[in-house]
């Protein structure tokens, strides 16, 4: 171990000048760095004193005797000083606006509510009871729970607390409990909406056709719209967008042909492209009831100006749009999202798509009635089908009434169409 105390030197214009006061250098361990601190003071004995304690501290710590100096400052610190700081970093870091504002508005507000001051009173047992206390809706709740754990790994991570007291806590599930479940416009809908939003109509389909955020939208400029390439595109900035990627969307070409038209001729590449035309929350409202579009259906799902995305999303996997192609427009980085919280599944004629699986006939059913059940109009017949038709012709038909059925020129034909329609080759297939 090293521990000695010096007074600094150092050489000014050829003179060698010495400190009036003491340092001390350090090392609790062998092998490690020395370090150097300022003892201020001009007594060697009430130095070496200092460096003692120092190294003491120093060494208590390392053994858990116990807690380090920039914890046990912080343990001793007001919790709103703390949060502030937090807030000062969020910021500093250049995080959305809004998301450091409602952080830090859950963080103080669960701390006004559950009389915390210090640290060592942010317990797991206070912060359950105090949950349970909360009459919101589950994400709301799991949002302070989330809000909270991430200002308190914040700590964490700058040597301010020695664990997350709130980490083992278990999150709440907001799985079938959201309180405002959004659906997807219907394509009747969508074209009775643009009919009576008037000069507001090309915002909407702006938001369905780009697939964007309304905020996002909304800070789009003429500068953002390469309307005159040769297959136009929107450019969302790293700046307007929530995941802080920019994004370029095609434009459909019936949309670009619109803005083009919106564009006016002394307009400036900042201008703001929709501005005058991008409808607010109330004023979609009207526009809602004005078209006899339900904001709120029987089943208590919504529409929203958010539901654009999701409405884009569930018509491109009824139309067989790319998955991962899907997920860039959105702008996810899971694909989960757009797979499932993005997708209305209810919306996707899911009817068709369970009609294309066989039915499996009971014990005892006849044959020939399950074998019709299976059959779907507008799809090709199956072999169980066919041979239900055939078997019970053929058992009832002797051989001369067989050949005069097939003397028919239309029967040869019959029993072959359905034969390639069961996946026989006609050159294989005999009667």
């Amino acid at each position: 171990m090293i521990e000695f105390v010096f007074r600094p030197s150092r050489t000014v214009a050829g003179k060698r000048t010495v400190s009036r006061l003491f340092s001390g250098r350090y090392a609790v361990e062998k092998g490690t760095s020395p370090v150097t601190v300022r003892l201020n003071t001009p007594d060697r004995e009430i130095a070496r004193k200092r460096l003692r304690d120092i190294v003491l501290e120093k060494q208590r710590e390392q053994e858990g005797i116990i807690a380090p100096k920039a914890v046990r400052t912080a343990a001793a610190a007001s919790l709103g000083d703390l949060v502030n700081e937090y807030e000062t970093d969020l910021q500093g870091r250049g995080l959305d606006g809004k998301h450091v504002h409602d952080s830090i508005t859950r963080v103080r507000r669960m701390l006004v509510q559950t009389s915390w001051t210090r640290l060592s009173d942010v317990l797991a047992d206070t912060f359950v009871k105090w949950r349970a206390s909360l009459a919101c809706s589950a994400k709301t709740v799991k949002e302070y729970q989330v809000s909270a754990c991430a200002f308190l790994n914040w700590l964490v991570r700058t040597d301010r607390l020695a664990h997350n007291p709130l980490a083992k806590v278990d999150r709440i599930d907001v799985r079938g409990k959201q309180v405002r479940a959004s659906r997807t416009y219907t394509e009747a809908e969508l074209a009775r909406l643009f009919s009576v939003a008037g000069k507001y109509a090309i915002s909407y389909q702006v938001l369905l056709y780009t697939a964007r955020r309304w905020s996002e939208v909304y800070a789009l400029v003429w500068g953002d719209l390469h309307l005159d390439e040769a297959k136009p595109f929107a450019l969302f900035r790293e700046s307007t967008t929530k995941d802080k990627d920019k994004c370029a969307v095609p434009l459909k070409a019936e949309l670009a042909d619109q803005l083009r038209t919106l564009r006016p001729a002394d307009c400036t590449v900042t201008d703001r492209a929709l501005k005058g035309h991008l409808a607010n929350y109330d004023l979609f409202r009207k526009h809602l009831k004005r078209a006899g579009i339900a904001h709120k259906n029987a089943l208590g799902t919504v529409l929203h100006l958010h539901s654009f995305r999701k409405t884009w999303q569930t018509l491109g996997v009824r139309y067989g749009v790319n998955q991962r192609a899907a997920q860039e427009v959105l702008g996810h980085s899971d694909a989960n999202l757009t797979a499932k919280a993005y997708t209305d599944v209810p919306a996707l004629g899911l009817n068709v798509e369970v009609a294309k699986v066989p039915w499996i006939s009971a014990p005892g059913e006849s044959t020939q009635r399950s074998a019709q059940k299976s059959e779907i109009p507008g799809h090709s017949p199956t072999l169980s089908g066919i041979l239900a038709q055939l078997i019970p012709f053929m058992e009832k038909t002797s051989g001369e009434e067989l050949n005069h059925a097939l003397a028919f020129p239309d029967a040869p034909w019959r029993f072959l169409k359905l034969g390639a329609g069961a996946g026989f080759e006609p050159a294989t297939f005999r009667l």
